[in-house]
């Protein structure tokens, strides 16, 4: 669909509003548009599940945990699922249990807390640049990083959409490298007809409050590992066995039971909300995919994206505004946004000298993340929310480019 000023003007007359928009004296919005919201499911239900929860003896390694764990594993298609207290404290446990050492090859443009899981565990964090068009890292970028100190790949499904997995897995099975996936963002993500789940050693998911499944916080760590699993069990736990006697280094990471109701309510609408939010970034497309200077990610292989955040990356030179003037006029607007990864990883204080200036460049991931901006994305925002705020876009880079 064209975004021309004449389709705009339909869209409004379609939905009964003013064929344009409000001047610029005044806000789009007279109420705050949030860039997320939770996906919640029936108030009443969790209720009810809670009150169950809070008459048990216990609210931590409880009846809840383990059907969550069951039912994650089955949606997910792999063998097993550890619950945790976050998406970070399960990246830290899975690269601990398995013995990573020396170099792990991470992209820069994720966020902070992929490669923090590395700094804890005394392990050298490798940045690698992202393609343009997926905003991910690819086989090419990461296969020149690899040194014989490397001991593991940690590729990140960015904003939902998935990397190229099987690539990443014949890569590793190569260089005998572990694969892990930090797949925050990437719940119900799928590759063809697979879960994103079913590539690597692990991969880990988050389930705080803008993700497809929420548990208030948390994490999964799916695997097809049975002893991976277990370990994970129990490191999640301070390490202790049955018997209280510490057989490894652990830490608290366990999620509560009230988590798991929350996680286990949502669990059966996740597969709706990903299809609205997909319809929804689909109408942001289709209404701002012809629009000069601005872009959105692509994939090019099949895959089903779970739409995390919706990301747009702004040409400066060719959209006619910085992508910080086009923030600082959504938010005039009370539209929010975000600029997901700016700075990216390797430009940050704490990991400017684990990246060499001189070696490996990074020049996409550089230009991205100056260019990048989330837009507003959830599956109760509204359609007409959606045609509103792309109709402000489009009209701002129409008038930086009228003569």
């Amino acid at each position: 669909m064209s975004n021309s000023p004449e389709t705009f003007v339909e869209i409004r007359k379609w939905r009964g509003l003013p064929a344009h928009p409000p001047s610029d004296t005044a806000p789009l919005f007279q109420e705050k548009i949030p860039i997320a919201a939770p996906s919640l499911p029936c108030i009443e239900e969790l209720l009810e599940n809670f009150r169950a929860v809070l008459q048990q003896p216990y609210l931590t390694n409880g009846p809840a945990v383990e059907a969550l764990e069951s039912a994650a594993a089955s949606f997910l298609g792999v063998k097993e699922c550890v619950a945790v207290s976050s998406c970070t404290s399960g990246l830290m446990l899975v690269e601990r249990a398995l013995g990573l050492r020396g170099e792990v090859i991470v992209p820069s443009f994720t966020f902070c807390a992929t490669a923090h899981s590395l700094l804890w565990n005394g392990l050298r964090p490798v940045f690698v640049d992202c393609d343009p068009h997926t905003l991910n890292a690819g086989p090419k970028q990461i296969e020149r990083a690899i040194t014989p100190r490397t001991s593991a790949i940690l590729g990140v499904h960015i904003f939902g959409l998935p990397a190229p997995v099987k690539e990443l897995r014949d890569l590793a099975d190569r260089h005998h490298l572990r694969l892990l996936f930090d797949g925050a963002h990437a719940f119900g993500s799928r590759v063809g007809a697979s879960k994103v789940a079913a590539w690597g050693n692990a991969t880990v998911f988050s389930l705080s409050p803008t993700k497809p499944l929420v548990a208030g916080e948390g994490g999964l760590i799916a695997t097809d590992d049975g002893d991976l699993a277990a370990r994970l069990r129990q490191t999640r736990n301070y390490g202790k066995s049955a018997d209280n006697d510490c057989e490894q280094l652990g830490l608290n990471a366990r999620m509560t039971e009230l988590q798991a109701v929350l996680a286990l309510a949502g669990l059966p609408h996740v597969e709706r909300g990903i299809d609205r939010r997909n319809y929804l970034a689909s109408r942001y497309e289709s209404l701002l995919g012809t629009t000069r200077g601005l872009r959105m990610q692509r994939s090019p292989f099949p895959c089903r994206n779970s739409r995390k955040d919706l990301a747009i990356v702004i040409d400066e030179a060719r959209f006619g505004m910085s992508r910080n003037a086009l923030e600082q006029q959504l938010a005039r607007d009370n539209i929010e946004t975000r600029r997901y990864f700016d700075p990216p990883l390797h430009k940050q204080k704490l990991y400017r000298s684990f990246h060499d200036p001189n070696g490996q460049s990074l020049p996409v991931t550089e230009k991205i993340s100056t260019g990048v901006l989330c837009l507003p994305l959830h599956a109760g925002l509204p359609e007409e929310t959606i045609v509103r705020i792309a109709e402000r876009i489009a009209s701002l880079q129409r008038d930086r480019s009228s003569p």
